[in-house]
């Protein structure tokens, strides 16, 4: 990630549309704005319209969420499988109960439930070649509709430009119209950061939605090693799994 260039981008969004003053910073891979973790994936347009579906009763009776993850060799794969079981509780609205897991290598599977009920799968795999391109799956299958962020029957993104040169085929897709030039990764992270500042997301839920998820992913691992499924104890309080306020048209 480019820290100079997702910062200019943060300046230019809290420039244009106004935000209070703060910066993006990485520490053991991950962004933070201050002390607060940024949940990027939240963010994520086809996230955002997956939420959309399970509140505004276009999907009814979620049951199950089918997820896969997949990133080049050296990636950390908790920190994958946290954002992951994060993202379950988020369109599951309710936080992980329950992991099973088996694990080998770079690879893991994992079935979750969550506390109310809804049942969850995650594969995630940190084992593509150098330099190939992460991508990742998230289904949504209930008692009336199926939702996918994907083109049914396939896992990878299209892209949206392909220019055919000497070198070979290079492939775009600029998926905001305010962040031209970015990675995937860099967008949303800069889109959560500003989020953050504007006040439409909540530092202290995200920091305990982390908290959760990075123990939820922790767990997963230590059922694999234990051959049997552990548990998470659900503490009243605080509501992690809310959907965030949309922001200005972009």
């Amino acid at each position: 990630m480019n820290l100079k260039k997702m910062n200019k981008g943060l300046d230019f969004l809290r420039g244009k549309y106004g935000a209070k003053a703060g910066e993006i910073t990485v520490r053991d891979g991950h962004c933070f704005v201050g002390s607060t973790p940024l949940l990027p994936g939240r963010m994520e347009r086809k996230i955002v319209e997956l939420k959309k579906m399970t509140e505004n009763g276009t999907l009814e009776g979620v049951s199950t969420l089918r997820f896969a993850s997949f990133a080049p060799k050296g990636a950390d794969l908790e920190a994958m499988l946290a954002k992951e079981l994060d993202l379950a509780a988020y369109l599951g609205a309710s936080d992980v109960v329950r992991v099973m897991a088996v694990a080998n290598g770079n690879a893991i599977n994992v079935l979750a439930k969550l506390a109310n009920d809804v049942n969850v799968s995650v594969e995630a795999g940190a084992g593509l070649p150098k330099g190939a391109a992460a991508y990742d799956r998230h289904e949504i299958i209930a008692k009336r509709g199926v939702a996918c962020d994907q083109t049914v029957d396939t896992h990878t993104p299209h892209a949206s430009i392909r220019v055919s040169n000497a070198d070979g085929v290079e492939e775009f897709t600029d998926v905001d119209t305010e962040l031209f030039g970015m990675t995937y990764e860099e967008v949303w992270n800069v889109r959560a950061a500003f989020a953050l500042l504007q006040g439409r997301a909540s530092a202290k839920v995200w920091k305990a939605a982390w908290a959760k998820a990075e123990k939820a992913a922790a767990l997963a691992f230590a059922a694999d090693r234990a051959k049997a499924a552990r548990t998470i104890a659900v503490k009243c309080g605080l509501d992690t799994n809310e959907a965030i306020k949309t922001s200005e048209v972009r």
